[in-house]
């Protein structure tokens, strides 16, 4: 099988009718982009903090942030990295239910790409600048946006077919279908916000939907749909926009905007019902199940001219079920399987390959998770906290440098300051408390600030977390240096579960701090899935937590982010809306987390796709080379 030429990347801030011919870069306005750093530099980072746990260093000081290399990417010689053919083995805890509307997690996203597709897309590139930025998949190019910018009209690639037998043309109706069931009730998609914030009559409809007898929904999609979702003939669908906005082909690109078979609507979404009757629009489909291995193969009716994202060099893919992470490691490390499907390098292990220069430990180097306490405006302290004085001493309680510590820095967390990443549009430099040395935080400020509140010193405040480890480690760093300021953090402990409702409950808020993490949907054009979710409180969907901040600024910053036309204004909205925030002190930024993937010696080529959280499974070619 030949690769597919790369498609052209959409022009940011400016939906055209079509493609343009030949590839372009989005220009780095507002992003600044560091350079890749080498796996000797995070060698050297290694070794040097191991020597100072044992009391030395080479030059006596301490590690410098430009010794630390997050990445461990060289390759050690000239491999094939285009090699159809073999089978990609996958370990995985427990198999996802392969719903694209309910795909939340790394493992959901990775079935996702291998079975479905979505309007647009993402390619594989390595150079992260252009895989943050949505190509068309089904559609035949860019949007026809028209009507001030509030219609978005897309054209299907008429060769696109269902795996039915009959093969069956996927239409405009599969698109409709598949964003219309995101709010089927028990259960809604986490993702549904994004619709009901743009597109004209889905909150309603949702509402409508997510209320309605189970026995009537599938009825109810069939035949209604919101004033904005309009299927003009088989080919063509358009979106009629409450607002004009400039991300919503990153919308377009969620997993959750697949088009979906009438089939589907059978069975219960995000369910192993639907998993067993998945019909497949991607480049592979599932042939046979048994004893909890998941056996995939090409689809016969993909290929590169109908597919351009996607490569399915592998013939086949071989997912096996009921795997934890340490079993996994040890299956891929001796060759049993390739990669992991939902599960990270365990952090020590990581560490161990990292000293190694394994290059098969695979770090993403600009891209992760945010880790951020949010300030409760509402809760046992709320009097004190409601003072910008206040809140402000509290950014110098914290000690970033022990929290990534304590998430494995500097492979798999490096401190920040703020919530946009290097790759986001408005990305720059911003840190509105600094101190020396940087991210160690000043006990002594932190004292003073707390000491002079209105209804007295603040001594103790409440900390809220999940009962993972890895909170739990954070928890006990963020402890040590709150108590170097005399202020006692009381750590309250829960099930995700229970966190997830007390995290987002202003109203009944029982913390003073939260401990949250914001893991975007996208990375480009990517401040509404980093700011809205957290700030908007009328946001549908999940959210990362809610601690009562309000601003009568914010709402058109956001607003004003979201609509800007030219990247450059684009860029300046969203650096001021996040300079507003962080100001005043609604949320601490603390680090930003990655997670370590690693493969077997088998595998030839790994390209990670930063949406997707791991490398795209559909991309490798397989050995020996």
């Amino acid at each position: 099988m030949a690769p597919s030429p790369a498609p052209s990347p959409l022009p940011a801030h400016s939906p055209a009718a079509a493609v343009p011919a030949a590839p372009a870069r989005r220009r780095a306005a507002g992003r600044r982009l560091r350079p890749p750093r080498l796996l000797a530099g995070l060698l050297a980072a290694l070794l040097t903090a191991a020597l100072a746990a044992c009391g030395g260093s080479s030059d006596g000081g301490a590690v410098g942030e430009a010794a630390i290399s997050p990445t461990a990417t060289a390759t050690p010689r000239e491999v094939p990295t285009d090699k159809p053919g073999g089978t990609l083995r996958i370990v995985a805890e427990s198999m996802p239910t392969g719903d694209p509307g309910w795909a939340d997690t790394t493992g959901d996203r990775v079935i996702a790409r291998l079975l479905t597709r979505q309007l647009y897309s993402y390619p594989a590139d390595r150079d992260v600048a252009g895989a943050v930025i949505p190509r068309p998949d089904l559609a035949v190019g860019a949007p026809t946006v028209t009507e001030n910018g509030t219609v978005y009209t897309v054209r299907l690639r008429s060769a696109a077919k269902w795996d039915t037998t009959p093969p069956r043309r996927i239409t405009a109706s599969d698109v409709a279908r598949g964003i219309k069931r995101l709010c089927l009730p028990p259960n809604p998609s986490p993702m549904r916000g994004y619709f009901s914030a743009t597109v004209v009559g889905f909150n309603d409809y949702c509402t409508q939907l997510f209320t309605m007898p189970v026995e009537q929904a599938q009825q109810f999609i069939e035949s209604e749909s919101p004033e904005g979702i309009q299927v003009i003939n088989d080919i063509d669908i358009a979106f009629k926009l409450i607002a004009p906005v400039n991300d919503f082909v990153d919308i377009l690109a969620l997993p959750a905007a697949s088009p979906v078979p009438f089939e589907a609507l059978r069975q219960p979404p995000d369910s192993p019902q639907f998993l067993a009757n998945l019909v497949s629009d991607g480049p592979y489909r599932i042939t046979s199940v048994a004893d909890g291995v998941y056996r995939l193969s090409r689809n016969p009716g993909s290929n590169g001219s109908i597919d351009p994202l996607r490569r399915a060099l592998p013939d086949h893919v071989e997912i096996r079920t009921g795997i934890d992470a340490a079993t996994a490691q040890q299956m891929i490390e001796a060759g049993e399987a390739d990669m992991a499907l939902d599960a990270a390098v365990p952090a020590d292990r990581a560490r161990e390959l990292a000293l190694a220069a394994d290059p098969r430990l695979r770090v993403a180097e600009q891209t992760g998770s945010t880790l951020l306490l949010a300030v409760g405006f509402n809760g046992p302290s709320a009097a004190a906290l409601r003072e910008l004085s206040v809140r402000e001493a509290l950014t110098y309680c914290v000690d970033r440098a022990a929290v990534a510590t304590a998430l494995g820095s500097p492979l798999l967390a490096r401190p920040t300051t703020q919530l946009l990443q290097p790759t986001m549009t408005g990305y720059t430099e911003l840190d509105p408390f600094p101190t020396t040395p940087a991210d160690a935080g000043d006990p002594a400020r932190c004292a003073a600030g707390l000491a002079e509140t209105p209804g007295g010193p603040v001594t103790a405040l409440t900390l809220l977390t999940t009962d993972s480890p890895r909170d739990a480690a954070v928890a006990d760093a963020l402890v040590a240096a709150f108590g170097r300021a005399g202020v006692r953090l009381d750590v309250r402990a829960l099930s995700p579960v229970d966190f997830a409702a007390a995290a987002v409950s202003p109203v009944a808020q029982t913390w003073d701090l939260a401990l949250t993490t914001i893991t975007p949907l996208w990375f480009g054009d990517a401040g509404r899935t980093v700011f809205q979710p957290l700030l908007d409180d009328l946001w549908v969907g999940a959210r990362p937590v809610d601690g009562g901040y309000r601003s009568t600024e914010v709402p058109g910053l956001l607003a004003a982010a979201l609509r800007a036309s030219d990247e450059t204004v684009a860029a300046a909205n969203w650096a001021e809306l996040e300079r507003t925030v962080l100001t005043d002190v609604a949320v601490i930024p603390l680090a930003v987390v990655t997670e370590a993937h690693y493969h077997s010696q088998t595998v030839l080529s790994w390209i990670d796709i930063p949406s997707l959280g791991t490398g795209d499974p559909t991309g490798m070619a397989l050995g020996p080379a």
